[in-house]
């Protein structure tokens, strides 16, 4: 009787990812054990902190005995005749460097019956809406300066070359520009630059920023695309290629961006997945690969980081010469990448 068998199941199909992550697994399997490799380290410059010394804003709630007037007496540290209560008027009126006609009419104010007093605060106060909304009716349309505009540009380049970024554009791609665009608006609340004071509660203003923030994304984002594919020039050998260093050189000009090793290991990642994925959805395959990498590799930043150094070790081995550069080994991130970098590790864990 012919004996039973089942047919041999067949491996699914390698597709360019996946032959791709597989060369990467089988790389980090060949390397020599490095239990305590550290990761690429930024290197810091110190930078002097500088202290807040502003002035504390404390209402006195008396006056020192030393200043009481003659015959004034207080009552469990309360003001405690009319007497003390416009000396105290004009203390705090001069403590709050008011002009000395402004000091006489607190004074005034102050000696006022209480229905008095509450009729010119009413009276004033409606005054006081009647210019406001002149100011308001008044204000132009918001439009970002020049100067914002180029604060912005800056800043989606500090992000978008950011070694602690877990995603470009987004395989989830709502969650990560969002993530990307918070961090932007994070810096811009932080520092103003010439901001209107208050703008981030203006609901139409502040959508302004926010829409230019993600328009200077895109672009960079394009911008790396253009630099990623002129580094190939078509039908040249690999050799003729733009190595890393250069490629490196030409995604940080005009930027206050530093070339670092960590930078030069992402970028070769980001060169290896345009060959594969050359078209619309290149950003979103990079970030695959960038989640692959986390989970396959559990998080740890050691085995990440080894990772990375194989893709730029295969980069520099496949495009340009490698004898005709060496990587920037010692090169130190400034304060203001420093600070981009924090703010976007403290934004991702809000996300």
């Amino acid at each position: 009787m012919p004996s039973s068998s089942s047919p041999p199941t067949s491996s699914p199909p390698a597709t360019p990812r996946t032959t791709f992550q597989n060369k990467l697994a089988a790389a980090m399997l060949a390397e020599s054990p490095t239990p305590h490799a550290p990761p690429l380290k930024r290197k810091r410059t110190n930078e002097d902190g500088e202290e807040d010394d502003d002035e504390e804003d404390e209402l006195p709630s008396v006056i020192p005995s030393s200043d009481a007037p003659s015959g004034v007496t207080r009552m469990h540290g309360q003001l405690s005749s009319d007497g003390n209560i416009i000396a105290f008027a004009k203390q705090y009126a001069t403590h709050k460097r008011l002009k000395p006609s402004q000091i006489g009419e607190v004074e005034a104010f102050a000696k006022d019956p209480l229905a008095t007093r509450q009729i010119k605060t009413f009276t004033l106060s409606l005054r006081l809406d009647s210019k406001l909304d002149a100011i308001v009716t008044g204000t132009p349309q918001f439009q970002l300066s020049a100067s914002m505009e180029k604060n912005l540009r800056q800043l989606a380049h500090g992000v978008m070359t950011s070694s602690r970024i877990s995603a470009y554009k987004g395989s989830v791609a709502t969650k990560h520009v969002l993530t990307l665009t918070m961090s932007i608006q994070n810096i811009v609340k932080k520092n103003r630059f010439d901001l209107p004071a208050g703008i981030e509660f203006i609901a139409s203003d502040w959508a302004l920023v926010k829409s230019r923030a993600e328009y200077h994304l895109t672009q960079v984002r394009s911008n790396f695309k253009k630099f990623l594919k002129a580094s190939m020039p078509a039908k040249s050998k690999p050799t003729e290629h733009q190595n890393i260093f250069v490629l490196g050189q030409r995604i940080v000009k005009d930027s206050q961006t530093v070339l670092t090793v960590e930078l030069c290991a992402r970028i070769a990642l980001m060169r290896q997945y345009f060959i594969l994925f050359p078209g619309d959805t290149f950003w979103d395959e990079v970030d695959t690969q960038l989640v692959w990498m986390r989970e396959n590799y559990k998080y740890d930043e050691n085995k990440i980081a080894k990772a990375f150094k194989i893709v730029l070790s295969g980069d520099r081995a496949e495009h340009g010469k490698a004898a005709d550069y060496t990587l920037p080994e010692d090169a130190v991130l400034d304060p203001w990448q420093l600070s981009v970098d924090d703010s976007i590790e403290a934004d991702a864990s809000t996300v």
